[in-house]
């Protein structure tokens, strides 16, 4: 009520103030109830928080045959949380049962072949010992230093590495230096001496700078010659001679007699051996310096 008093005064004021058109608002202002209502404090008030919306995810489904959009206008990846469980340690592995074999270890990778290095020519060093055969026989009487003599090589000579420098079947040719027979049976030996000159191998030949270190040889007697029956002439002559002046015509024939037996004796000792090298016997030979194959 006293709301209402105070409206009515006021419009009151404004018409005075104002004229007709203010007197107007206030009759409309004192018209209208403007009174407040009166809270109802016999309410339970609810101060409880309101709830949060939701999360929702929108997931955007490309339609098919849409052209696809451009990389400026790219939409957001939505990532979930994967709801598989983190993996945990891998377990060792079980213990082997009693009394199983250990496994077989892994073969180990096989080693590259070496790559082959090339070869120089094969060759025998200095030093080598080789050996042939006489080709043809040699005799201190018929044959003279200075003759060619020839020598068949039997067996391969090979050089370290397995490799062939002499084939069997070649031949070796030598120059007589020196041959002569034992001069009377004190005598051991007569002499031969010969000089390699060069080795043919399948028809080439080369040069060989080898020492020959033995030939296989013997002694062979001559028998009593015509110098050796000189020997026997002079002994008799002078076993008669001799007789003669002893006991006269008996003395000759008996000193003559015993003048031919002691000339015998002198011409067998004094006779001549000659040294033969027969077809087959060795000659061994040294190389005095290195022989490379095809050289």
């Amino acid at each position: 009520m006293r709301q209402i008093t105070l409206a009515l005064l006021a419009a009151l004021g404004l018409t005075g103030c104002g004229g007709p058109q203010a007197a107007q608002v206030a009759a409309d202002s004192a018209a209208r109830d403007i009174a407040l209502p009166i809270a109802d404090s016999t309410l339970a008030l609810n101060d409880a928080a309101s709830p949060e919306p939701s999360r929702v995810d929108t997931v955007f489904i490309e339609r098919p045959g849409r052209a696809p959009a451009p990389a400026s206008a790219s939409k957001p990846v939505v990532r979930t949380q994967s709801s598989r469980p983190a993996a945990g340690p891998v377990p060792p592995p079980a213990p082997a049962a009693a009394g199983a074999p250990p496994p077989a270890p892994a073969p180990e990778p096989a080693a590259p072949e070496p790559t082959p290095v090339p070869r120089g020519p094969a060759r025998l060093e200095a030093g080598t010992a080789i050996e042939a055969t006489a080709a043809k026989a040699l005799n201190s009487r018929s044959n003279k230093a200075g003759e060619s003599f020839s020598a068949t090589i039997g067996s391969a000579v090979t050089a370290e590495d397995g490799r062939v420098v002499i084939p069997a079947g070649a031949t070796v040719t030598f120059t007589i230096v020196a041959i002569g027979p034992a001069t009377n049976t004190a005598a051991t030996d007569g002499t031969i001496e010969l000089r390699a000159t060069g080795i043919v191998v399948n028809g080439e030949s080369r040069a060989l700078d080898a020492q020959v270190t033995f030939v296989e040889h013997t002694l062979k007697g001559q028998g009593v010659g015509a110098s050796e029956v000189a020997k026997v002439g002079v002994g008799a002559a002078a076993g008669a001679i001799l007789g003669k002046v002893i006991g006269g015509k008996t003395g000759t024939v008996v000193g003559a007699a015993a003048g031919a037996a002691a000339g015998t004796a002198v011409a067998v000792k004094s006779a001549d051996r000659d040294v033969v090298v027969a077809v087959g016997a060795r000659i061994k030979l040294v190389l005095k310096s290195a022989l490379v194959a095809g050289s």
